[in-house]
């Protein structure tokens, strides 16, 4: 899915929190102005937000899952049943759940 083919999201003040964050390194990493480093480092910083507030696994996965959706980003992108390739999309949506999980029970990554 090209920049141009994403839906339009207008979060208001999305720099003020750890999910606007990711949201924004998501956006730049698919218009190609962004670092996958600066991807991950937003996803380990709302990871460790969610920790702190006792978020079970289980609950945390599913705020991130919901960051990415607001990203315009689906779990579709992150499976292809014909062996082709992930795309972009896929490619940040599979990264960012491993990250995730990873540095959710502090596996170093």
């Amino acid at each position: 899915m090209s920049a141009s083919e994403r839906p339009e999201t207008n979060f208001d003040g999305d720099g003020d929190t750890a999910a606007g964050r990711m949201r924004i390194a998501i956006r730049a990493v698919l218009e190609g102005s962004g670092t996958t480093e600066a991807l991950h480092a937003a996803a380990r910083e709302l990871v460790n937000e969610l920790r702190s507030a006792n978020e079970p696994p289980e609950q945390a996965l599913v705020r991130i899952k919901q960051t990415l959706a607001d990203a315009g980003l689906r779990p579709s992108y992150a499976s292809k049943s014909d062996g082709a390739p992930l795309g972009l999309e896929g490619t940040i949506y599979r990264d960012v759940i491993a990250w995730s999980i990873r540095q959710y029970y502090g596996a170093t990554s």
